[in-house]
């Protein structure tokens, strides 16, 4: 019934990028509007993300800017006529702004309804007390958890239960995760803050379970009650520390089978008593000495770990779910990759690789921050590897950090400390925590010794023990062709070889490739595993006998990824590289994309025509390109790689734009945005800069006009190249002076490009391939639009400065000017 008469949806969004959310929300919202568009019901979309890419998708849906609260989403509800809301596409802020809705009383006002999660479903998750209940009913253990209104209650129960506790606020106004509690001191110190946050003012506090096994299963259930497991993974820190500052293996590494089959029957009873309709990531806390669990999150969304086993199956869950939502069951929907007309989507997927998620932080740009791993998460993204082992996965994702914060994984030096501060490190952790185990084992710590010290299973560091014996054998026998081939096959890149020889990496690479005749070869990422014919388009590299990839035919491109999230650009370089993606295709170019962010909207099936999980790195880069002889390689940002690769006569294109956004510690009060192609200038329009340096788009006045063309004109003797600038522009005196003029800032380019309603990303393409590119102008979009960048010092525990820099931003948000 509800089907129907689903006519008008609206789709929550989750707002900006910030710790715990990059775009893998976004990524589910497109494949979800894409699959949605192809019926007749009318599609908004509502975000506060002045990153999005909805507004240049080529498909039927109104982009709504606001701010995420219940009154903004109260007049939408009313001014669109809204029948039905879908919060799934938008995290834990769609999850908690739908309870607040409902608890208003304007979804059975206004007769709305929610999708994919019914409204009660919504308030259980979010009162652990109510879930808690839940689970007895299904017979699932419950940690003991109580929701407090004061201190004394909080310090009662605490005693009760015993220390440590976890305490979370309930219906949080911003986003909270659980803190830890030692003692009474902590926990009266904590209550504080949790209390002023809630808006119902109560806490929920719950037993600690910290030193457990941390695992997770990503479940599917259809409205008929059919339900499959997608994936499960395993966290290699206890619980304790947030699992997106984990490492996290896919599938799980030390579990038995009976372990694994009563977690993924308990993933499978909680989507069915919540009748899920779509995605549910479950998290499980598992006893280590005697095998029993507890839950501890229930997410019916999209997150990072949905995300990531997507990536980890080759599984499409977001088209899969997006089907579930307009009415289909499993039996009735087809994986379009598989050669096999009776094979549906209902088939739990198997594989046949190891997948690693690795955190990455950007502590380096906050030398303050706490640096120790806790439940409060900090890492600002992650990267993703695939290897025929778990040394090998390892290995890539150690390697698959981004040059630029290769140096903040490990914030002190490991070598270097003394044994009193390496053990201090290992009972601690904290970022970079692998760096510090592999120095343990290189002096010496047995297993037996690490595995008590931290907690983590000694399975792990069997692996990492076998990888310091290949460093060994490495640094022991230069040149030998049986150790190379041996450590390239457990994911020794040749930069790390290189080390241990003490020779520069081209040497390596010749001696891999003419001497040691030792190639990469790569396999598909399905979901399968080789059991039906499949169709695939993407690929990770590793080091055996077969190579599934067949060479690209055609006009194409080989496109350079965002890699992991950091500050500075974040979803803004993730927009510019999907923009690029479409544009390249319109050129007629087949793109071929390397990247390994396992949150990257660039990663949804069928935008890329071929899809390599790969480090970023130039050996990766080079095999690829010796793989598939691209016409042409085209970047924005990876500077280091592109000058790497021009060095060795491989000829790559950066898009010119800027990484430092408008000239960030230059005053001004206006700016034009141009284009500049062969001595032609163009003025897109104007915005102006306010005291908070939050860009306004305004109208020209007549006055404004006649000051700022001849200012425009004349911008062209401060230009070399073609493409988009930023005119920044200082007024003085009542007279206006060009400031500077440079490359469009790749953090403002998706807020201008919807203020001016341009494909700024696609035209600057353009312009890097073909020298040039037609330019419409269109009329600024109607509105009084501002964007503020969303910056991490809360999360890291620090005090937002008065005037922070720009490029330390990790996300931007449309904000209101009234």
């Amino acid at each position: 019934m509800a089907r129907s008469r689903a006519k008008n949806i609206l789709i929550i969004g989750a707002g900006p990028t910030q710790i715990g959310r990059d775009t893998e929300s976004e990524a589910a919202a497109v494949q979800i509007i894409k699959n949605f568009a192809e019926t007749d019901r009318n599609l908004f979309y509502v975000t506060s993300d002045a990153n999005s890419v909805i507004p240049r998708l080529d498909v039927d849906v109104k982009f709504i800017e606001a701010e995420l609260t219940v009154n903004s989403l109260i007049q939408i509800l009313r001014e669109n006529e809204i029948d039905v809301i879908l919060p799934v596409a938008g995290n834990t802020v769609a999850l908690q702004l739908s309870e607040q809705l409902n608890e208003s009383g304007i979804l059975k006002e206004l007769n709305v309804r929610t999708m994919g999660v019914t409204t009660t479903t919504i308030h259980n998750i979010n009162n652990p007390e109510l879930m808690n209940r839940v689970l007895k009913h299904i017979k699932e253990p419950t940690i003991p958890t109580t929701v407090v209104e004061n201190v004394t209650d909080a310090l009662r129960f605490a005693k009760r239960v015993g220390f440590p506790v976890l305490i979370k606020p309930i219906a949080s106004l911003t986003k909270t995760n659980r803190i830890k509690c030692d003692n009474e001191h902590q926990l009266m110190e904590m209550l504080e803050s949790a209390f002023k946050v809630s808006i119902t003012n109560q806490v929920a506090v719950e037993k600690s379970v910290v030193g457990y096994k941390e695992i997770e299963m990503i479940v599917i259930r259809d409205a008929e009650g059919s339900k499959l497991l997608i994936n499960g993974g395993e966290n290699f820190n206890p619980i304790g520390v947030h699992s997106g500052d984990s490492i996290i293996f896919s599938p799980t590494q030390t579990l038995t089978d009976v372990e694994f089959q009563s977690l993924r029957t308990a993933a499978l009873k909680i989507a069915e008593i919540l009748k899920i309709k779509g995605v549910c990531h479950v998290q499980f806390a598992l006893d280590p000495t005697d095998g029993k669990h507890f839950i501890t999150r229930i997410n019916p969304f999209f997150d990072r770990s949905s995300a990531f086993a997507a990536r980890a199956t080759g599984y499409p869950i977001a088209n899969v779910v997006a089907k579930i939502l307009m009415g289909q069951n499993l039996r009735e929907i087809k994986l379009s990759g598989v050669q096999r007309h009776d094979s549906l989507a209902l088939i739990e997927p198997v594989m046949d690789h190891i997948a690693v998620r690795f955190p990455t932080w950007s502590f380096a740009s906050f030398k303050n921050a706490n640096q120790q791993l806790n439940t409060r998460m900090k890492s600002t993204g992650s990267v993703m590897a695939f290897g025929r082992s778990a040394e090998e996965a390892l290995q890539k994702a150690i390697r698959s950090v981004d040059s630029t914060t290769a140096a903040e994984q490990a914030a002190l030096d490991e070598s270097q400390l003394s044994e009193a501060q390496l053990i201090n490190v290992l009972i601690h952790p904290r970022a970079g925590e692998v760096y510090y185990l592999l120095e343990a084992i290189r002096r010496g710590y047995t297993v037996d010794e690490l595995a008590k010290m931290t907690h983590i299973d000694a399975f792990y560091f069997y692996k990492l023990r076998h990888l310091v014996k290949l460093e060994r054998r490495l640094r022991d026998n230069r040149f030998d062709m049986a150790a190379l081939q041996e450590a390239k096959y457990f994911g020794f890149g040749d930069t790390q070889i290189a080390h241990l020889w003490q020779v520069r990496s081209d040497e390596v690479r010749d001696f891999r490739i003419k001497k040691a005749h030792v190639f990469a070869t790569y396999k598909g990422v399905e979901p399968t595993a080789g059991e039906f014919p499949y169709l695939t388009n993407t690929y990770y590299s590793t080091f055996e006998d077969e190579d599934e990839a067949v060479r690209t035919t055609g006009k194409k491109i080989l496109v350079l990824g965002t890699a992991n999230s950091q500050v500075g650009t974040n979803s803004a370089a993730e927009y510019t590289t999907f923009q690029t993606i479409q544009r390249c295709q319109k050129l007629g170019y087949k793109v071929i994309l390397i990247n390994n962010n396992p949150n990257a909207l660039t990663l949804i099936p069928d935008l890329a025509d071929k899809i390599y999980l790969e480090p970023l790195t130039v050996e990766n880069c080079l095999n690829i390109i010796h793989q598939e002889k691209p016409d042409k390689i085209i970047a924005q940002g990876k500077w280091e790689i592109v000058t790497q690769l021009v060095l060795r006569n491989v000829q790559a294109e950066q898009l010119p734009v800027s990484r430092t956004t408008r000239s960030e510690n230059i005053e001004a009060d206006y700016m034009g945005v141009i284009s500049s192609i062969n001595g032609s200038i163009n003025l897109f329009g104007v915005v102006g800069i306010d005291e908070d340096n939050m860009f306004i788009p305004i109208e020209v006045s007549e006055a404004l006009k006649v000051k700022v063309d001849p200012l425009i004109k004349n911008a062209n003797q401060h230009i070399t190249n073609n493409g988009i600038y930023s005119v920044i522009i200082k007024e003085n005196m009542h007279q206006l002076q060009i400031v500077s003029v440079v490359p469009l800032a790749v953090q403002d380019l998706p807020f201008l490009s919807f203020a001016f309603d341009q494909d700024f990303a696609g035209i600057i393409t353009e312009i890097t391939l073909n020298g040039s590119s037609k330019i419409e102008n269109h009329p600024i979009i109607q509105g009084d639009y501002r964007y503020s960048h969303v910056y991490p010092y809360t999360q890291f525990g620090l005090k937002k400065p008065q005037n922070p820099p720009f490029s330390l931003g990790i996300g931007a948000e449309f904000q209101s000017i009234k």
